[in-house]
């Protein structure tokens, strides 16, 4: 029998027997993110197949990664700054039943730009499938609180529109016939389960990566970047399912005519001048106006509910509708300390958030203020230039410089958008882990929520959030695969357990995890033998366990041999055949492995180094002796007579001296 293991071994077999053991509090819990700015905005992304399997927790993440619930208003503790447009979270996933690209295969077509590599990444990619439905991926969109803990689900942003394409190409997130396009121009279909709208992403690859060098420079954003353009696709209704949700192109609310209109975004435009504010007014000069502030976030809670967006105002998003101060076109400074000209935008406008101003403006609210511009009667529409600063698009003018953006509208009854374009910016700035921190006691739900891809088509895990969020069932997006479930639960039982196999804990480094596996269950008692048998009874299962890791040891040991002495024999065939092994010299190595032509470099320094001491060391022997004599021997006289003969020396001095006499000659007869 093979001896008892050390007391570290004994200890370590002991812990593995007992459960896990848990720390006293609670520590943080890693989780895959990114750090992207799309346009004027930045957000921290995940995939929600990353995130726990209760959808409950997520809220508490996305606070504790943003910082939010911070009464100072700093977000310290997160990765927001303070202020709505840099508080968002992004969740990106394929659509429908296709599964990402390996991380391997991510880093294969970045670094291995070969054909083979480029044939290799297919094979990997091809599993997941094309597109369904023409869409590539999902995109749900989550704006947090700053001083309260509020988790928004009402919208969507468009600055983050613009960073979905290159994340998800990023991240391996895209059918394959993207991949195999190579660098370039490439497109993605990308359905925003915030509004169910669809946005056709344009952007550039290089390099296998999403291209962020280029020329195109946006307003509220320092230098350029790559260009990518953004088609948003009937943006209209996204939460009414009209373009104007009261009926009316002007409406009269708390006594102040506003135009409340659905596109991208819900929106609410005010003339300035109405509730007495400068249409030119900067972020920074709001603080100074508390009375206006309130004013207008009490306008706009009685329009959402006149657009039937809550029942209630106290029901009303935080985020949406957003409320928008017009005015027209005219001269004034902005951010970055630059002024302006009326001739250089078609209007002048100023949204709010939350309460608080933007710097620039929300690509979904620019959107919407297109679509209303271009809808007859409204308040932007009157306040439009009637000389636009371009052809065929609308310059908003904004508290950072001026954006372009144009609306399409249905030319049989004109107030209904077919689509709308904007250009974009986006940058990767980091790809890396979050942590968060688990401080809840409750225990997980005996029926955990789905969190793999269903079979349903519109299967999403950012859109199941979302109903959620918003006190929906999902039941509809998990249909089809329960019914999988349950018809292979009817249908197909356990293999295993028709033969009489339980799973029980298995006791290895390999199951530390608390996985399972296969053993063997009694039989049924009217089936087992008399008790009167004569096999001795089973080993404990201590020492069952130490049999085992012998077992393995063993096994192990021999399979060494084995492959050793197969080793063994092909290379005595192949010296029986005639076949001549290469030799390390024939590599131009030496025994221990290192290069010839390098070690004779050495060698070659090494020699003219000690010959140039030694012939210093002789010099110097030398100069002491003749000035003991009386007599100095140059340096140079020493090299010369020890290397050449001293009459060929003393012949060439000669001549030279004659030569040089004779030029004098000359020079004095031309005189």
């Amino acid at each position: 029998m093979k001896p008892s293991r050390s007391l570290p071994l004994r200890i370590r077999a002991h812990l593995a027997q007992g459960d896990t053991p848990q720390p006293c509090a609670a520590v943080q819990t890693p989780i895959q993110a990114a750090y992207y700015r799309g346009g004027t905005s930045r957000a921290v992304f995940f995939q929600p197949q990353h995130l726990p399997q209760d959808r409950s927790k997520w809220p508490q993440i996305f606070r504790q990664t943003m910082g939010s619930g911070d009464p100072y208003g700093r977000q310290l503790d997160g990765m927001g700054a303070g202020i709505s447009s840099l508080s968002k979270i992004c969740l990106v996933e394929p659509y429908g039943q296709r599964k990402p690209v390996a991380k391997q295969a991510i880093a294969e077509r970045v670094q291995n730009q070969t054909l083979d590599g480029a044939r290799d990444l297919l094979e990997k990619v091809r599993a997941r499938g094309d597109a369904v439905d023409g869409i590539d991926v999902d995109y749900t969109f989550v704006g947090l609180g700053i001083e309260n803990d509020e988790v928004d689900v009402a919208g969507n942003c468009g600055n983050m529109s613009s960073a979905i394409g290159p994340y998800a190409y990023n991240a391996g997130l895209l059918p394959p016939r993207v991949y195999a396009k190579g660098n370039g121009e490439v497109s993605v279909r990308i359905r925003n389960t915030n509004t169910g709208k669809i946005i056709n992403a344009t952007f550039q690859v290089a390099g296998g990566q999403a291209a962020v060098a280029g020329d195109y420079t946006i307003d509220g954003v320092t230098g350029p970047a790559s260009k990518i353009k953004l088609d948003f696709e009937q943006p209209y209704g996204s939460k009414t399912g009209k373009v104007l949700p009261t009926g009316n192109r002007i409406d009269r609310i708390l006594g102040y005519k506003v135009s409340c209109v659905d596109g991208a975004n819900p929106c609410i435009f005010i003339r300035a001048s109405d509730v007495g504010v400068d249409g030119t007014i900067l972020p920074n000069d709001f603080n100074r106006l508390p009375d206006k502030l309130a004013l207008l976030e009490s306008i706009r809670k009685a329009a959402a509910v006149a657009m039937g967006i809550a029942p209630t105002e106290d029901a009303v998003p935080r985020t949406i509708p957003k409320i928008g101060l017009v005015s027209m076109s005219s001269e004034h400074p902005v951010l970055s300390g630059q002024t302006i000209q009326s001739s250089q935008t078609d209007l002048v406008i100023r949204f709010l958030s939350d309460t608080q101003p933007h710097r620039a403006i929300p690509l979904t609210a620019a959107l919407t203020t297109a679509v209303a511009a271009r809808i007859p009667g409204t308040l932007v529409e009157q306040l439009l230039s009637p000389d636009p600063v371009v052809e065929c698009a609308i310059t908003i003018g904004h508290a950072s410089g001026r954006l372009q953006v144009d609306a399409t509208m249905d030319a049989k009854d004109g107030i209904t958008p077919v689509n709308a374009t904007v250009y974009r910016t986006a940058k990767r700035l980091f790809e890396g882990t979050t942590y968060w921190l688990d401080d809840t006691t409750s225990k997980h739900s005996e029926t955990p929520p789905h969190t793999t891809h269903g079979s349903h088509s519109t299967h999403s895990l950012g859109m199941a959030f979302v109903l959620e969020s918003r006190g929906q069932s999902t039941q509809a997006l998990f249909a089809a695969e329960n019914a999988d479930e349950v018809k292979q639960e009817q249908s197909s039982p356990d293999p295993l357990e028709a033969l009489g196999f339980t799973k029980v804990r298995k006791y290895s480094s390999t199951y530390k995890n608390g996985a399972a596996q296969p053993q063997p269950s009694p039989p049924p008692a009217e089936a087992q033998q008399p008790t009167t048998t004569t096999e001795p009874p089973s080993p404990t299962p201590e020492k069952g366990r130490e049999w085992h890791n012998w077992a393995k040891q063993l096994a192990k040991h021999k399979k060494a041999l084995r492959e050793h002495t197969k080793a063994r024999e092909a290379k005595e065939a192949r010296r029986a055949a005639g076949v001549r092994p290469t030799t390390m010299k024939e590599y131009g190595l030496d025994k221990y492995g290192r290069p010839y032509v390098e070690l004779q470099k050495k060698k070659e320094e090494r020699r003219k180094r000690r010959e140039a001491e030694a012939e210093a060391e002789a010099n110097a022997e030398a100069n002491a002796e003749a000035e003991a004599e009386g007599k100095h021997v140059s340096t140079e006289s020493e090299a010369i007579f020890a290397s050449e003969d001293k009459a060929t020396l003393m012949r060439e001095a000669v001549d030279r001296d004659r030569a040089r006499e004779a030029r004098w000659a000359r020079m004095r007869r031309d005189e």
